[in-house]
């Protein structure tokens, strides 16, 4: 509903008649208006997630004052404004909410916070969560798992799936920091999230006492990023994630690579069902009670390293659809790196192939998939293997599973493609193979005898770089 703004026409001057009208008809230049302003403390991630998965057991009326963005059209325009009718059991499909993490260095605990986009409601978790989860990071929604029974003439079997449209009322929160107190973080999932009389969590990287703190499992790692990922074949949605720990803080030493820390890949494998009802199919525990994956008896999860190195943000891709694997492009915030894993799928995943994409991109932290090329709008020649999303490492949606792209992009703390004279550090080059790569980073100069040349600076601070991923098959492997 955001229109699309004319005013942005005066920067394409040197544009005819003809090729305006094709610019208005062929691209969206849009707009952008202030519409509200959402007060939380410490805020640190902003996920928007379907309103029809973790919060769906919220009721709350519509604030009086609140106009959705979505329905603002509906609203009069004279000074008796009224709201659009609200009605809970309407379609939450296309219907969103707003989740937002934050953490603190100095309190002991954690913020976790949900924006109703539609009614602008806000509501949040109970201290026992909040304290359990001292340094929320990014968060996920949850598939629900579906089984299904197949009778044949003299037996029968269950099979797994998830067609990830419907959604458990829960929350995958991933959760720690290298800061001395929060650095014991792990994979929390929160059930009937911000609900006062229903709510739960469970850790899935171990055990928990009564003050929610790990007594028992992984618990000297901290994870910013998990993803869902049938990673046997079987249709059973386990959790792909890295996860990392710097003990540079608590004075131990760098390591062989010059790295104060370490990160790993590693996947933490759903539990199976004990048994399945024979008539209805229903999937059973040990004891015949009805299987949940999440209760006390079936975690923690059982968790396998898959490779080493990956450590913070990391995005899934698909780069050759004709092959039985999936690559994981991992920033690699402490080892200053880019990287690429192809993880084989099946009973026993496990990393086939590795490379250093960069090594001089610094202090990567974010991995997005992109269609900087308008791939996913044109008419594709079969001919031509495009790499395809899995997921696309993003908090807000921007490109869909099987949707094609063209780019990778990273932020990065720091920079290291020149030193300080402006000369390239060519003794920095990547350690594998990476002939087929190239990659720059070029600052103009600020001479006006030689505004047409560039020249190579040393980056230090923010930065945002776009790959171009190679098409075609084994593309970067």
């Amino acid at each position: 509903n955001i229109e699309k703004s004319l005013a942005s026409y005066d920067i394409f001057h040197w544009l005819d008649e003809n090729e305006r009208r094709e610019l208005h008809g062929d691209y969206e230049l849009l707009s952008m208006e202030l519409l509200a302003e959402i007060h939380v403390k410490k805020p640190g991630y902003v996920n928007i997630l379907p309103k029809r998965g973790a919060g769906s057991s919220l009721t709350s009326p519509p604030l009086f004052d609140w106009q959705s963005w979505k329905l603002r059209d509906s609203i009069n325009d004279d000074d008796q404004q009224t709201l659009p009718s609200f009605d809970e059991e309407d379609d939450l499909s296309e219907r969103d909410r707003l989740w937002i993490t934050g953490f603190s260095l100095t309190k002991n605990r954690g913020e976790l916070h949900t924006l109703d986009v539609e009614t602008g409601a806000m509501s949040y978790v109970n201290e026992m969560t909040a304290r359990a989860i001292k340094w929320p990071n990014e968060v996920a929604s949850i598939p629900q798992q579906q089984y299904v029974m197949n009778h044949q003439a003299n037996s029968s079997s269950t099979y797994a799936y998830s067609s990830g449209e419907q959604l458990e009322d829960a929350l995958l929160v991933t959760d720690g920091f290298l800061v001395p107190g929060k650095d014991k973080g792990g994979l929390y999932v929160v059930r009937n999230p911000t609900n006062s009389v229903t709510e739960r969590r469970v850790c899935l990287t171990g055990v928990m006492n009564l003050q929610g703190d790990i007594i028992n499992g992984e618990s000297d790692w901290f994870y910013h990023r998990a993803v869902w990922m049938d990673m046997t074949g079987d249709g059973r949605q386990s959790i792909l994630a890295a996860r990392a720990k710097l003990p540079l803080l608590k004075g131990n030493s760098q390591d062989d690579n010059g790295t104060s820390g370490k990160g790993q890949l590693v996947w933490l494998e759903r539990p199976m069902p004990h048994t399945f009802d024979e008539r209805t199919g229903t999937p059973l525990d040990v004891d015949g009670t009805v299987f949940d994956p999440f209760s006390p008896a079936n975690t923690p999860w059982k968790l396998r390293v898959l490779d080493e190195g990956p450590d913070v943000m990391f995005s899934v891709a698909d780069l050759d659809p004709q092959d039985d694997t999936i690559e994981v492009i991992a920033s690699q915030f402490f080892s200053k790196k880019l990287s690429l894993h192809s993880i084989k799928l099946g009973p026993e995943p496990e990393v086939t192939f590795r490379r250093v994409i960069d090594d001089r991109c610094g202090a990567a932290f974010s991995s997005v998939l992109a269609d900087l090329d308008g791939l996913t709008t044109m008419q594709h020649d079969d001919t031509v293997s495009y790499p395809m999303v899995v997921d696309s490492g993003s908090t807000v949606v921007s490109l869909n599973r099987n949707d094609p792209f063209s780019h990778l992009l990273v932020t990065s703390h720091e920079c290291s493609y020149a030193d300080s004279s402006g000369e390239p550090d060519e003794d920095r080059a990547s350690t594998t193979d990476t002939e087929d790569f190239e990659s720059e980073v070029t600052v103009s100069s600020t001479s006006s005898s030689s505004a047409s040349s560039t020249t190579q600076s040393k980056i230090d601070g923010g930065s945002l770089f776009a790959y171009r991923v190679p098409t075609g098959k084994d593309a970067w492997k």
